[in-house]
């Protein structure tokens, strides 16, 4: 710590000492032989100076330490033999000798004239010794100066000043860190006095004395005539007050602050408070938002087509919320189990065996779905979550838990089943009659292995006729036969494919090979008609993930479309263009072209409506189908109208699993 130079000058209980040294430092020092009395009187003051219980230093101009009393030596823990003739800086911190030089050299500059200062002193072994130090220069019987310092410990009330400032800026600094300020007021007088935090919770300058009035001011409007009643009736009767109140701040801001005050008398009998105020902003910000989400949570629970339940230890229903009666809960539940309410228990054993060995587990459980009745005997269907609650020693109470009606979701998965089996039987249809349509190509696709069949078996007999019989070309006729036979069986198997009503199966499948076979149904039809194909496909093209039969059904119906979309064309030649390719997001593209009368923009956005057609006998079933058949696959099917042209309609599918890994 700095020293601290007192502000004053005075006396100190070692004058009437410092005389005697005055009279001896400036006396001859020979006594005459009949001067005995004067020899005990010195003899008494050197008794006094050297046990006075105050440290006594002299001190010559140069700092060196003359002499110093036994008392003042010990209280530093040295010898007085240690001390004189030694710097007096050795006994000051270091960074309080300049002090320690300044003041020396002002008791020289002002010889006779006491001084007087506090100060540090550093003892022997370390410790810090506070001293009020009255020191004067006085001169010698030579005429030369010597300074005198008399020392007064004050080491106990440093301390306690200390600890004082210590305990004051702890309580500013909890003041703080709580936002609370503390404040006194004489009623009588309407002195106010504010501790620092108070200052800032009123957002004034420390140097601003309070007064009432600016109180008042800052205090918020509505509020301002109710703190006057609390405190004036406070005042009059003098009782302690508690009351909340807001303040309005320069700009613009609310502060909600809590004032609370004991009351006191003081020695005239007059009534005087000491209290706090808290800035208690924060929690009424926090108790807001509690309140705001409180109310949200009703609303949400009063307006919510969910109900709440509680069960008990053995699963009957204890309590509803209280808004289910405005709703399709259903009536009648407190008291029973949900097995008792719902009607499917007895068609699902086992669905609602698991169930109940959760609640004996007292876990908890999600969405467990059963039918009910709601409170027009109509069927539902509810969903419900539950979770065990427990009290605090760990005793099983019941379920909290929710119930949805989810009759709206169960129909429309209903209807989109049936919906989903109404388009697969269209589907059908559609492929049987495109089969019909085809019954000519077909019919050329078996013929032509057939027709090879019998030309390689009379082939085969007439290798055996010869003499000798050429069993070498004889069997070579033979496995023609038998190529030839597994390709018309390989044809039939797939027009049988075509034909049947079965499931969609998705497997792996390369794009390129389906294009392939959906070709080869259709190439006397293309023939027929004088269109030819030519195929693009990307070699080592990635498979996709997809029912092949529905996938051809697709193909077949473009290419068919396309044939059509040419019939009419005679100034150029009628040619499909069939491609595959790698799109640039890494899905599959296979798209179809023809160069026939093309769309316009107007049938553009319509060609895969149900039941839209431009042909006079179509049923405009067949690009709707297609259009869903590739949704279904997670694809897309699109059509544009080619540069000069026709039209191409083009499949985007997305890879194979496998195939993005």
């Amino acid at each position: 710590m700095k020293p601290v130079r007192a502000v004053t000058f005075g006396k100190s209980a070692a004058q009437s000492l410092a005389g005697w040294v005055r009279q001896a430092v400036t006396a001859k020092p020979r006594i005459r032989p009949g001067d005995a009395g004067l020899l005990e009187a010195v003899k008494q003051w050197q008794q006094v100076f050297e046990h006075n219980p105050v440290m006594y230093f002299m001190v010559d101009p140069g700092g060196t330490v003359i002499n110093v009393n036994t008392f003042g030596a010990g209280q530093l823990g040295y010898t007085a033999a240690e001390l004189i003739g030694r710097s007096v800086l050795d006994v000051f911190f270091e960074e309080d000798r300049d002090f320690v030089r300044a003041c020396v050299a002002l008791c020289l500059e002002t010889v006779d004239q006491s001084h007087t200062w506090e100060i540090r002193k550093v003892r022997k072994d370390g410790s810090v010794l506070w001293v009020r130090e009255n020191a004067k220069t006085m001169l010698r019987a030579d005429g030369g100066p010597i300074v005198l310092v008399a020392c007064e410990n004050i080491t106990e009330r440093k301390e306690a000043e200390n600890a004082l400032r210590q305990s004051e800026a702890y309580l500013a600094q909890a003041q703080e860190l709580s936002h609370t300020g503390s404040f006194g007021w004489k009623s009588a007088t309407g002195e106010i006095t504010w501790s620092k935090e108070t200052y800032r919770i009123f957002q004034c300058d420390e140097g601003t004395k309070p007064e009432i009035p600016f109180m008042l001011q800052r205090i918020h409007p509505e509020d301002r005539l109710v703190v006057q009643k609390t405190t004036g009736r406070a005042a009059r009767e003098g009782k302690d007050y508690d009351h909340e109140y807001r303040l309005l701040m320069p700009g613009g801001s609310i502060k909600h602050v809590r004032a609370v005050a004991r009351a006191m008398r003081d020695p005239s009998g007059h009534v005087e408070f000491v209290g706090s105020v808290t800035d208690i902003t924060a929690t009424k910000q926090a108790e807001r938002r509690l309140r705001e989400s409180e109310q949200r949570f009703r609303d949400y629970a009063e307006t919510a087509s969910d109900w709440f339940w509680e069960t008990g230890p053995d699963h009957r229903v204890t309590h509803i919320s209280e808004h289910s009666d405005t709703i399709t809960a259903p009536a009648g539940l407190i008291g029973l189990t949900r097995w008792d309410i719902a009607p499917d228990a007895d068609l699902e054993p086992e669905k609602w065996r698991q169930h109940r060995a959760a609640l004996d587990a007292h876990v908890p459980f999600r969405d467990l779905v059963y039918r009910s009745k709601d409170r027009n005997r109509q069927t539902i269907y509810v969903r419900t979550s539950g979770k065990p609650f427990f009290d605090a020693d760990g005793a099983f109470l019941g379920y909290r838990g929710v119930c949805t009606d989810v009759t709206a979701a169960i129909r429309a998965d209903q209807a989109e089943d049936a919906l989903r089996k109404a388009q697969a039987e269209l589907a059908h249809v559609t492929r049987v009659t495109t089969l019909g349509e085809l019954t000519a190509s077909i019919a050329h696709e078996i013929n032509q292995p057939l027709a090879a069949v019998i030309a390689n078996a009379d082939a085969c007999i007439a290798w055996l006729q010869r003499n000798p019989p050429d069993l070498k070309a004889a069997r070579r006729s033979v496995e023609w036969i038998i190529e030839d036979g597994k390709r018309a069986g390989d044809v039939i198997r797939h027009v049988r494919a075509l034909a049947k009503r079965s499931d969609i199966e998705m497997v792996p499948l390369d794009p390129n090979i389906v294009v392939r076979e959906a070709v080869a149904l259709v190439q006397r039809e293309m023939a027929s008609h004088a269109v030819s194909v030519r195929m693009e496909l990307w070699s080592a093209l990635p498979r996709v993930f997809g029912d092949r039969i529905q996938l051809q059904q697709v193909l077949i119906n473009l290419i068919m479309n396309g044939i059509e979309a040419m019939e009419g064309v005679r100034d150029r030649p009628r040619e499909l263009a069939i491609r595959s390719a790698v799109g640039g997001d890494g899905a599959v593209l296979v798209s179809v072209s023809d160069c026939g009368v093309g769309i316009c923009e107007q049938t553009r956005d319509r060609l895969f409506m149900p039941f839209f057609t431009t042909k006079a006998s179509g049923m405009g079933m067949g690009l709707s189908i297609c259009r869903s058949i590739i949704e279904a696959h997670g694809g897309r099917l699109s059509a544009a109208p080619n540069q000069h042209h026709g039209a191409t309609f083009q499949i985007t599918l997305p890879l194979h699993q496998e195939e993005t890994s």
